[in-house]
């Protein structure tokens, strides 16, 4: 489904409402690449699925053989505590078969919460190799839901957490960093877009490496490092019109000579430049 997967990306993901960075399926399709180098397999799943404007990408993502599983308590909404997202079961099914398929999807409607490991592997029919946690944003959803993905992850695999820096939703940073605190098994390897990404930490060094060599050919995205919770992180982030100015010497003589220009046309319009 490369050429679909492509098709969402530069196009479709902008039809599905919803709130996702184009640049968080390019980095999800660098480290699809890397898990197959690697020879990890296993299914997809996402808890939050909101209208599928993640899922959908991920879904296109998987290989022959492999599920993706959808949890969310859809249409009903009294179970949304924190009034994080608004399922709608409809919608999604028509976003997922409008661009990619309803093959091979298994959807649980209800409690992230109460979705015990083994229900979950049932359903997926393996381990999961990329896993999106952005269901409740309470620190006690957050802190279920990591590990209910931790249960589950295959070795290698990868679970992209929303919302973790968002000002709106702190109760998504106390959950992640109690889950990192309470002795986790997966440890973050980069941060980005409104994104974090985990793993196994034998694994961290190996997709920073992947990343930071996408991001350095990229003309999209900028990188540097720091650490979180202890963990060196990769930070990945837009390359704005600023960074391109700064970057490029004859752009800053071009804009330095045009800012000139510009001051004495004023001047001169002024009265100043006599």
């Amino acid at each position: 489904m490369k050429r679909e997967f492509a098709v969402y990306k530069n196009f479709g993901f902008r039809t599905v409402h919803g709130w996702l960075d184009r640049d968080v399926l390019a980095i999800s399709e660098v480290l699809d690449r890397v898990q197959r180098d690697k020879g990890v397999s296993g299914s997809v799943a996402e808890i939050g699925v909101h209208r599928g404007k993640l899922f959908i990408g991920l879904n296109l993502l998987r290989r022959q053989g492999e599920s993706a599983v959808a949890i969310d308590i859809f249409d009903d909404q009294e179970l949304n505590i924190d009034h994080s997202g608004l399922g709608n079961l409809k919608r999604f099914k028509a976003n997922v078969e409008r661009w990619a398929s309803l093959d091979g999807v298994k959807i649980h409607q209800g409690d992230s919460t109460k979705v015990q490991t083994e229900t979950l592997r049932e359903l997926s029919g393996s381990d999961i190799r990329f896993f999106s946690v952005d269901g409740g944003h309470t620190e006690e959803i957050v802190y279920s839901d990591m590990q209910l993905a931790e249960a589950t992850l295959a070795d290698g695999g990868i679970v992209i957490a929303d919302d973790v820096f968002n000002e709106f939703w702190p109760g998504v940073a106390v959950g992640t960093l109690k889950y990192l605190d309470d002795g986790a098994g997966l440890a973050p390897f980069a941060i980005g877009f409104n994104k974090v990404f985990f793993t196994q930490p034998e694994f961290c060094d190996y997709y920073q490496a992947e990343l930071e060599s996408a991001a350095h050919r990229s003309a999209r995205i900028q990188h540097t490092t720091s650490v979180f919770a202890g963990h060196p992180v990769l930070l990945l982030g837009p390359v704005t019109a600023v960074d391109v100015l700064r970057r490029s010497e004859t752009l800053r003589t071009v804009y330095h000579r045009t800012y000139r220009e510009l001051v004495r046309g004023l001047q001169k319009v002024s009265g100043q430049g006599r």
